[in-house]
This record gives structure tokens, C-alpha cells and sequence, in this order.
């Protein structure tokens, strides 16, 4: 029962063959032996009245007895086709590796493949010797052409002179600005503290030349001096807001040949504090704005005092006091109403009219300026001079 199939038979393979029938039940039934004097029955027959009873232990034979003979069956088979397949792949002797030879290198094929595969693939391929480290601070000279130049780094793009004019443009407006703040921060400081120089002091001294300044308290300037400058200079200082429209079209319809400037007192302290003294338009642009500023936080006193003590009345003689005394030899207190005259009518060219020495032509100004402080009235000079004082 657990032999397997004759090799020759091949109506059906070993390992193809159906599981065995159980058993019936009533195998596993216990049968009733009657004995009889003569032998044991020939019948077997259950029991009739009752329910015959299971042997436990015939059970689990018949089934151990089952499964040894599945397992039989299907193992031998498989067993059998794995010893005959050991069989024929096993050597018959020993392999001697001294009779191994190594196979040649197939002769390189000349075949256009469309450049797509290297020849060196097709090659043999050995393990090489490693190779050194890779030093990157050290540059092989052998890596590097013969007589080739080492080539520089690129320089960076050069600027260009639009990027040169914005930076200046720039530049330029910074300076602009923080001259600005300056000036503004002076004019409100000058309006209780008396300014220490002008720019043209300032251009003296750089130049090296001499200056000569006194400063004089306004209380302490004859009413002359104050009166001849005011007709002399600006005869509305009292009536404009710092700048005389009715001088400025006068200055620009003047077409007699004589020059006439449309320039107020506030407007020449903002120039000589300031800005330069050379004319200019920009230079107008910028005095008209700080003049208005000016007359908005000084009042006209300060304003005709400052402009007395920095007026040039000579090479190096700036204010009344230094004047007085170099042309007169006198304080500003003593001038008389033909002195102040004399000193009025040489403010608009110092260096070439001299108050002290003056020439007949500079003796026919002065008179005519005597003649208008006499015809003056008081409301021309009530912002400065409060009563008029012979």
C-alpha cells in the first residue's frame, strides 16, 4: 500500500495519485464475538438493543495510520526526483583548478554602434592600484598645457559713469540737506546769540588776510547811522516782510544804465551770513525762502542790528564800530549825520569808495542823503526808531 508506482508505469506520475478512502463507521464499531462449544461464530452482528460503543484507541490508530500513508506517498515521490537531480549535477570526481583557464579577451569589434556604447565597456575591466588623495590646495603641473598662461580672474564689471552721476547726485543732496539743518539751526540761535563771523570774514581769513570787526550793541549805534542806511538802502524795510517786490521790478525795468540792485536789508544779512556774496540765481533761490524764515523769527531791530555789525565798510572792516574808528576815529556813538552819510553811501562798493577820504562824487551821494534823513518821516523809521531824535 505505501510502495510507489513501478517506474515503468506511466499511466499515471507518483506523485498524481488520489488520498485513500476513509474507513466506514462501522469499522471503528466494537463487534460481539459468540463463542460456542465448537469455535468461535462465523457471524458478527452489533448489538440490537443498544447503541454499540467507540474504541478510543482503535480511532487514533486508523488515523495515524492515515496519515503515514499521505505523507509516504507524497514525500517519497518528491524525494525520489530530488536524488535523481542531486545525481546528475554532482561530478563524477574533484574539480582540479589548476585546469581552470581563464577565457581571452574577445577581439575588439570594429562594428559602427552609432558611437552610443564606449569600446571600453567591451573590454575587460581589473581593479587599478587606488589613487592618491586629492589635494585641493596643491595643483599638479603636469594637469596644466605646456606654455599655456594662467588665465587672471575676471575682473568685476566696471561702474559706469551713470552709476558715478547718481551716487554724486546722491551725495550731493545729502549735503544739500544737512547744510539746510545747519542754517536753520542758526538762524533760530542768532536771533538772542550775535553771530561770531560772516562768510566773507570767513573767506578773508581762509585767504589769509586780516579782519577787523567790533560788535556794537544797537542802543549803542548812533540813530544817523541807523536812519542813513535805512533811506539809503532799503527806504520800505519797515512796510515788506523781507522782500521788496516794488524794488525787485524797478531793479529789472531799469534800463538808464546805472545799477540798481533789488536787494532788502534782510535779504543781504541772509547773504552774508549764509551764502556766498558772488550773484547767481541759485543763490537768489535760496536767499528768498530763508529770508522769509528770518523775518518770521527776528524781529526788525535785530535784523538792522545784525546787518551793522557785519556790513563791510572797507578791505577787512566789517561793522560800525571797527568802521567808525578806522575812517572817523570815533565810536559808532559819536558818528554825525554827514559821517553816517558818508558810510551809507559806500556800502554798495566798499573797496572802491572810501567814507573817510571821500571823492566828489561820493560828497554829492552823501549830500543827497542828508537830504532825504531830514525829509523822512517817522513812519518810514518806527520800526527801529521809535521817536525820532535830532
Amino acid at each position: 500500500m505505501g510502495d510507489p508506482l513501478p517506474p515503468g508505469d506511466a499511466s499515471r506520475p507518483a506523485f498524481d495519485r488520489a488520498p485513500p478512502r476513509p474507513l466506514p463507521a462501522r469499522a471503528f464499531l466494537r463487534a460481539t464475538i459468540a463463542d460456542s462449544d465448537d469455535g468461535p461464530a462465523a457471524q458478527i452482528a452489533p448489538e440490537p438493543s443498544s447503541r454499540p460503543a467507540l474504541d478510543p484507541m482503535a480511532a487514533d490508530a486508523a488515523f495515524s495510520a492515515i496519515d503515514a500513508e499521505a505523507t509516504l506517498r507524497s514525500l517519497s515521490a518528491v524525494e525520489t526526483i530530488a536524488a535523481e537531480a542531486l545525481r546528475e549535477i554532482r561530478p563524477h570526481k574533484p574539480i582540479d583548478i589548476s585546469e581552470l583557464v581563464l577565457p581571452s579577451s574577445p577581439p575588439p569589434d570594429n562594428r559602427d554602434l552609432g558611437h552610443t556604447i564606449p569600446q571600453r565597456m567591451f573590454e575587460p575591466r581589473f581593479d587599478s592600484a587606488p589613487q592618491p588623495a586629492f589635494d585641493g590646495l596643491r595643483i599638479d603641473p603636469s594637469l596644466r598645457p605646456s606654455g599655456a598662461p594662467l588665465e587672471a580672474p575676471p575682473k568685476p564689471p566696471a561702474r559706469g559713469y551713470g552709476s558715478i552721476l547718481k551716487r554724486a547726485i546722491k551725495l550731493a543732496f545729502w549735503l544739500v540737506i544737512a547744510w539746510l539743518a545747519i542754517v536753520l539751526a542758526l538762524i533760530v540761535a542768532y536771533r538772542f546769540v550775535n553771530p561770531p563771523a560772516s562768510t566773507l570774514m570767513l573767506q578773508y581769513w581762509l585767504s589769509g588776510q586780516g579782519v577787523s570787526q567790533k560788535w556794537v550793541a544797537f542802543d549803542d549805534i548812533s540813530p544817523n547811522v541807523v536812519r542813513a542806511v535805512l533811506v539809503s538802502e532799503d527806504g520800505r524795510f519797515c512796510e515788506h516782510s523781507g522782500i521788496d517786490l516794488e524794488a525787485i521790478e524797478e531793479a529789472i525795468e531799469n534800463t538808464d544804465g546805472r545799477a540798481r540792485g533789488g536787494s532788502t536789508i534782510s535779504m543781504q544779512v541772509v547773504k552774508n551770513l549764509f551764502l556766498w556774496p558772488s550773484k547767481s540765481y541759485v543763490r537768489k533761490a535760496i536767499e528768498l525762502p530763508l529770508t522769509y524764515l528770518m523775518e518770521l523769527i527776528w524781529p526788525k531791530r535785530r535784523i538792522m542790528e545784525v546787518y551793522l555789525n557785519i556790513a563791510e565798510w572797507g578791505r577787512g572792516v566789517f561793522g560800525v564800530g571797527a568802521a567808525a574808528e578806522y575812517h572817523f576815529y570815533k565810536s559808532a556813538r559819536n558818528l554825525s549825520a554827514r559821517e553816517a552819510a558818508r558810510l551809507a553811501v559806500s556800502l554798495p562798493n566798499p573797496l572802491v569808495r572810501n567814507a573817510g577820504r571821500p571823492g566828489p562824487g561820493l560828497q554829492r551821494l552823501a549830500n543827497a542823503i542828508q537830504v532825504r534823513m531830514r525829509l523822512a518821516p517817522s513812519s518810514q523809521l518806527s520800526c527801529v526808531l521809535p521817536k525820532r531824535l535830532y
